[in-house]
């Protein structure tokens, strides 16, 4: 079961998290050999992709990485609440959902 997280990203700027993944006995995951996926959507229904994340494993053993979107692709967000998610895909192919929510984007106004 994913968790519920709401954002706020501005658009313009730089987002970056850094997430270290536990399981529910709060014992770290090892992630290696896992990858990553997210999208923002206007709605969940929506078939245009507003935003895709990029995702970096920092520390695999750990449970740590990097969850981020660029400046430039902050830009094009539309000014207005969307949604997100997250999701793992695990060396033997299962997918997890580990994030979902709403992403409230603000409008830049220095450009």
């Amino acid at each position: 079961m994913s968790a519920k997280y709401d954002l706020t990203m501005d658009q313009g700027a730089t987002f970056t998290r850094t997430i270290t993944l536990k399981d529910d006995a709060a014992v770290v995951v090892n992630i290696t050999g896992n990858t990553f996926a997210g999208q923002i959507r206007t709605s969940a229904h929506s078939g245009t992709i507003a935003g895709t994340f990029d995702f970096l494993i920092t520390n695999g053993t750990g449970g740590v990485f990097n969850w981020s979107m660029t400046s430039a692709n902050t830009t094009l967000l539309p000014a207005q609440q969307c949604v997100y998610d997250v999701e793992m895909t695990q060396a033997n192919g299962d997918v997890v959902r580990l994030l979902e929510g709403y992403v409230n984007i603000k409008s830049n106004v220095t450009r």
